[in-house]
């Protein structure tokens, strides 16, 4: 397969996304600069672990796509990352003229981000959140500092997005990694969003933050973390963590970057996907008050040289370290975390989660173990390390390859996954390939259980009234870096 074909171009990753990254010093005022990747811009989507299941394309001829939610059934909201953009997709032809032509920064991973919708009463919101700048896409690539990274509500208006809403205004300095971006309604039907760093770690700066477990660091600046806010944008209750602004939006905090996060539909516990530097990619379940050790630790602690959790910062004992529940050592850019909330495939798959990744274009399929509190690993994985690309059990694991470095994956309301590939420039849709879908997982290999429950909300992307819609590899991996995180080369989306 050819890797490196005709153009190079930024990327994202929402979207993760990783390789690693090599900065150099720039006068006063420049923006820092950093080596670009190639991406691979070919492919042959397809389920290697059920014969059972194919894939189907739903839309083609998008510009880097980063993410999407549903309108209704046929009918997809998605954004275009470099080209601020919000395009329709009804019935799988791409709408003619977008529904919203925003000004972003577009270096790396700055980007139009993530989008979620929800419906009040005859009003659709949709909610975006992206790099803005005041001037020309990709002008921060000429120097120009973006305005920030901001969440906004918009109103569905006659196929227009208008009456903007500014919710959270954000840090996008220094950057130009780490905005994170990823947004999903909960089952409490607030709004919950990954932040990352925004590359703020290592600098001996104003950048550096308790949130990034500095004890002599600034205050939190609503990075690095997963904030919480209503769908007006104000504070959720008291703060988990403090009820100063901004650490009450804070429901997690410890986290490098994060391109996916998704409700489990039988518990209601939050889980998320973060990018190492370079290393250790970790899937977390992450508790209101989780500290994901980011920049102290990254992957599992005890393969941390020093580390000590009482260094951690605490917030009076409000935050809590958890171990990942699953680290890969070789970056692979985990990105979207989707909850299967339907029986399409067979009881066998219901209420598993669901991985993509930016790097290799793979979804990895998991089991939860009967708490749901842990992923079911056995044989060599049950050390919850994946050691290199090519260490056994990954098998048990690797669900569908050949995506082009995936960037979403959502439940759509007929009950099947969607895929966001941002190197295809498509969306595709996993189906049974035969008609009798309750035989649909006959051939899913032994390993996984069935959870057999159904879920308590609804992660399929549709409106919903008064309700969220939303919930919820390539085989070229680069090895592992030991280079501190501010002299890693690489990674655009990490």
């Amino acid at each position: 397969m050819s890797i490196l074909a005709s153009r190079s171009f930024f990327l994202l990753a929402i979207m993760i996304l990783l390789s690693t990254i090599s900065s150099i010093n720039l006068p006063a005022g420049a923006q820092e600069e950093f080596r670009q990747h190639e991406f691979v811009e070919n492919g042959s989507p397809h389920v290697t672990a059920d014969s059972n299941l194919s894939v189907k394309v739903v839309a083609e001829g998008l510009d880097l796509p980063t993410t999407m939610a549903f309108l209704g059934p046929n009918d997809i909201l998605v954004l275009e990352k470099d080209k601020g953009t919000v395009q329709r997709v009804v019935g799988g032809k791409v709408s003619s003229q977008p529904l919203l032509d925003v000004s972003v920064a577009n270096s790396i991973e700055r980007c139009m981000c993530g989008i979620a919708v929800s419906k009040q009463s005859s009003t659709i919101y949709v909610f975006l959140y992206y790099t803005e700048i005041n001037g020309a896409d990709g002008d921060d690539r000429q120097g120009k500092q973006p305005a920030g990274n901001r969440l906004y509500r918009y109103e569905l208006v006659n196929n227009k997005l208008v009456n903007p809403k500014l919710l959270l205004d954000l840090p996008a300095y220094p950057g130009p990694r780490h905005n994170g971006g990823a947004i999903i309604i909960g089952p409490d039907n607030n709004l919950y969003i990954p932040v990352g760093d925004v590359d703020g770690s290592f600098k001996k700066t104003d950048s550096e933050t308790e949130t990034q477990n500095y004890n002599s660091g600034g205050e939190p600046d609503g990075r690095s973390g997963i904030l919480r806010v209503t769908q007006d944008g104000q504070p959720v209750g008291d703060g988990i963590l403090g009820n100063e602004m901004p650490l009450r939006l804070y429901y997690a905090y410890g986290i490098r970057n994060s391109f996916g996060i998704g409700f489990d539909p039988v518990t209601g516990k939050l889980w998320d996907s973060e990018n190492g530097p370079g290393d250790s990619d970790e899937i977390n379940l992450v508790e209101p008050g989780f500290n994901s050790g980011w920049q102290e630790v990254q992957g599992l602690s005890s393969l941390e040289n020093g580390f000590d959790p009482s260094t951690l910062v605490d917030f009076g004992g409000k935050g809590k370290y958890r171990e990942p529940e699953l680290v890969w050592q070789n970056t692979v850019g985990p990105t979207s975390v989707a909850f299967l909330n339907s029986d399409k495939y067979g009881s066998n798959y219901q209420n598993d989660m669901f991985v993509g990744d930016v790097h290799n274009g793979r979804i990895y399929h998991f089991d939860l173990t009967q708490d749901r509190t842990h992923l079911m690993l056995n044989g060599p994985l049950a050390s919850k390390l994946i050691k290199n690309p090519r260490m056994g059990g990954l098998d048990q694991i690797i669900f569908g390859e050949g995506f082009g470095g995936i960037t979403d994956i959502k439940v759509g309301p007929d009950g099947y996954l969607y895929v966001v590939s941002i190197g295809l420039g498509k969306i595709f849709k996993i189906i049974p390939s035969i008609s009798d879908s309750s035989s649909a997982s006959s051939s899913k290999q032994s390993y996984i259980n069935s959870s057999g429950k159904y879920p308590i909300e609804n992660s399929a992307g549709e409106v919903k009234t008064g309700s969220s819609i939303e919930n919820k590899e390539s085989t070229k991996v680069p090895t592992t870096s030991n280079v501190p995180e501010s002299k890693v080369p690489g990674n655009p989306f990490g």
